[in-house]
């Protein structure tokens, strides 16, 4: 009998990466070098003063890559890792309510997706140039930076991860299918951009968030299915690491209006309300698919919110705060105004969805 092929093993990843010659030598020159200017100030009666700034950013970034770094190691092994394998070894440390209790293993589903993941790649290289890069440039363009384009778009070889399946059979119609993945992608992935002459990139895209899948509606004849939508419940955890000259201009500023403008576009797309649509008979016109009745008016009042932390720093000690509300419905972002000095803030803001 012919053994079946192992398609899931993998090299087991490097947890710290950073113990090895080439960085001991870089970590050794960069000491050295750092003595050598001290010395050299002191030799030339210089203001250290002046190498203290330049200092606390070196060390803050230095430290930030790693983490960020040792994160992305973290997840990748966390989405290669064989899960029966790992629970069963921690299985006397952990309580019996967390055996899966609502959600399905989707292994199969999983070795499909490791099948079909090249055509996604090409898939998703598509969607990001005709539909995510021309949105990016439009919203850059409000923060004054100009020439946002992608170069080089390629997901890798470590697929997307569905972690477990709930499928809904109470409270739903008879016409359609209700399901929910609990998804996962820390690939090594290769994305290569530019803004103006500057060019750079990213690296240890990370996306973990509850994706829902509604087939509906069930019609009598082939494919039984009319159409399918896909989106998220809410908008999903995004990190990643930028390489190149971006790494270089990593800064607070340049890094969150990035984040916040790739975040903004995945949500403009599949984050509800939004949907990625895919029709499959072509009795179910399009619209039907995508623009829904809605079931009604969701009206919010925020009222107010008491003994609230104090997070501004005084002379004296801690002071008071100055807070405000968020307020996130799928993809849109509600937020209420700023009350100065106070931890007991009385806001009575009302929106709708």
């Amino acid at each position: 009998m012919e053994a079946e092929p192992n398609e899931n093993k993998v090299s087991k990843p490097n947890i710290w990466p950073y113990m090895n010659m080439s960085s001991l030598v870089t970590s050794f020159f960069i000491k050295l070098t750092t003595a050598g200017i001290i010395w050299g100030c002191g030799y030339m009666n210089i203001n250290l003063a002046w190498l203290l700034c330049p200092i606390i950013v070196f060390v803050w970034k230095s430290e930030k890559q790693k983490d960020q770094q040792l994160r992305a190691i973290t997840a990748q092994a966390s989405v290669l890792a064989n899960e029966k394998e790992l629970i069963g070894k921690r299985m006397d440390e952990l309580p019996s309510w967390v055996y899966f209790p609502d959600f399905d293993r989707a292994e199969w589903l999983n070795r499909i997706l490791y099948k079909v993941w090249p055509s996604i790649n090409q898939y998703a290289r598509e969607l990001c140039k005709q539909t995510i890069e021309p949105s990016i440039v439009q919203k850059l363009a409000d923060y004054k930076i100009k020439g946002f384009q992608f170069e080089r778009l390629v997901l890798g070889r470590i697929p997307l991860k569905i972690y477990g399946i709930k499928v809904y059979d109470k409270n739903t119609s008879r016409s359609e299918i209700i399901l929910d993945a609990d998804v996962m992608y820390a690939g090594d992935c290769d994305i290569t951009f530019s803004v103006g002459n500057i060019k750079g990139g990213i690296k240890n895209f990370q996306l973990r968030g509850l994706m829902r899948v509604v087939m509906k509606p069930i019609i009598s004849v082939i494919p039984i299915i009319g159409g399918i939508q896909v989106f998220f419940l809410n908008v999903p955890a995004i990190n990643f690491n930028l390489v190149g000259v971006a790494d270089v201009l990593d800064l607070p500023g340049f890094s969150e209006t990035l984040r916040k403008t790739i975040i903004e576009q995945i949500a403009a797309i599949v984050v509800l309300p939004n949907k990625i649509v895919i029709p499959l008979s072509e009795q179910i016109p399009v619209e039907t698919l995508k623009v829904p009745e809605p079931e009604g008016i969701l009206r919010i009042h925020v009222i107010e919110a008491k003994h609230l932390m104090k997070k501004d720093i005084g002379m004296l000690g801690k002071g008071k705060s100055d807070p405000y509300a968020i307020i996130n419905v799928g993809a849109q972002q509600f937020r209420t105004k700023t009350i100065d000095n106070t931890v007991n803030p009385q806001w009575d803001f009302w929106c709708e969805v």
